[in-house]
């Protein structure tokens, strides 16, 4: 069922660019304070100084509007494909053509081969999921998406992959929905064969076709469900492999080298699905001793593992550590500095914090911490980031939800 949210594509789309920035320029395009900590007033000046500098540079440079205005539609659209996504948005506002070549075959061909952006953090809300932040690395800020083109209040954001993400109803028995929020289109997916609550939901999407599978197992209602994968290229779901080998685990998954891996708890582990043969496993690598909040990350074909190691039940220190194939062991490769991470727990319970990740880059949210941390795998380094708006609303940080996240035009639902 294709959701109301594609009914109408270019009105919709231009009511959502035109609130943006009527509102202000701070509510979906730059949210978040800068580095330095300046307040809102603070960037709002700064903001205004910027513009008026721009306004100047403008006046000195006096670009022929005729020029420009004659340039032939391939080239207009070669060069919006090359737009990253905020300018994209504001360019879709200039004229109806604009608004609407995000849904031109040509266009979308040509975006195609366009290199994907670095990418970004996305973070929910867990009791309010009418608007999402989203972190972008590049221009280090946050961005707002509304979701007032989807029934979001039914439904709860479970999974993520290639720009689409993925809800499950909130009911006894849930469908699936998949959604490009770019885009604003969604649809449901067709019932699930066994009538079920999935506890672990993983997503997948081949870069090249764009089709993606979903991957749900386990039930909160009934145990010994079998495990069921969607495809989109058939639209159809088929029961596979056999059953979840352990029944205690997290939400707390990634996906890595064409598995999907869980933690699992009491003790902690991890349990791995194999997208190609359908079939679960247990990942026999010792456990770090002492370990707290642990967190799985596939970043450049490694799988990683972000938690918190504590002392007489008070967390000490945040490490990173990588599942070494040969050996099946986890090494150690980065630990948070100290007065870093004091910072980052301090009125942290249990050590409990929010991780996600993906290519070189890892993101950090803690609780009662509005602002958040990333490593920088390929800078060997630490590094604080705006406050995010979402974080700065809530009192409980445990509440958020997050996902790696690369806002594609192209990726169909």
């Amino acid at each position: 069922m294709i959701g109301s949210g594609s009914c109408y594509p270019v009105r919709q789309n231009c009511a959502l660019h035109e609130e943006e920035r009527s509102g202000s320029e701070q509510d979906l395009l730059e949210v978040g304070r800068g580095e330095d900590g300046k307040g809102e007033e603070e960037d709002g000046a700064a903001a205004g100084t910027t513009q008026m500098e721009a306004e100047q540079g403008d006046s000195a440079t006096q670009l022929d509007g005729g020029l420009w205005g004659s340039l032939p539609e391939d080239l207009q659209d070669r060069i919006l494909a090359w737009l990253p996504f905020p300018a994209f948005a504001r360019a879709c506002t200039v004229c109806k053509r604009w608004n609407s070549v995000m849904y031109s075959h040509s266009f979308l061909e040509m975006y195609r081969r366009v290199p994907s952006p670095e990418p970004c953090f996305l973070m929910f809300e867990a009791k309010d999921r009418s608007m999402c932040s989203v972190y972008n690395p590049a221009s280090n800020r946050w961005h707002r998406i509304p979701f007032t083109f989807f029934h979001y209040e039914t439904k709860f954001p479970c999974a993520a992959a290639g720009g689409l993400l993925c809800f499950c109803g909130v009911s006894a028995y849930p469908s699936l929905s998949v959604c490009n929020p770019v885009t604003r289109r969604w649809r449901e997916l067709p019932p699930m064969l066994h009538k079920r609550f999935p506890n672990l939901v993983g997503m997948v999407v081949d870069p090249q076709t764009r089709a993606y599978k979903i991957v749900v197992a386990g039930d909160y209602y009934e145990d010994n469900v079998r495990t069921e994968v969607y495809d989109s290229t058939s639209n159809t779901w088929r029961i596979t492999g056999n059953h979840l080998p352990i029944a205690n685990y997290t939400l707390r998954n990634a996906f890595c080298n064409g598995f999907h891996f869980w933690v699992t708890r009491d003790p902690y582990g991890v349990i791995a699905f194999n997208m190609q043969h359908g079939v679960w496993s247990v990942v026999r690598a010792p456990m770090p001793s002492f370990l707290t909040s642990p967190h799985l990350v596939g970043c450049q074909r490694r799988l990683l593992m972000v938690g918190g190691l504590k002392k007489h039940a008070i967390p000490k220190n945040i490490r990173i550590w990588e599942l070494e194939q040969s050996t099946m062991n986890w090494v150690e490769i980065v630990r948070m500095p100290h007065t870093l991470c004091k910072r980052f727990l301090k009125d942290s319970r249990n050590g409990d914090f929010m991780c996600v990740g993906h290519n070189d880059l890892i993101c950090l949210t803690s609780y009662k911490c509005p602002h958040a941390l990333i490593y920088d795998f390929s800078k060997r380094s630490w590094r604080w980031v705006p406050s995010c708006p979402l974080l700065t609303d809530i009192e409980d940080y445990r509440s958020t939800i997050g996902f790696p996240f690369n806002p594609r035009l192209d990726a169909p639902v």
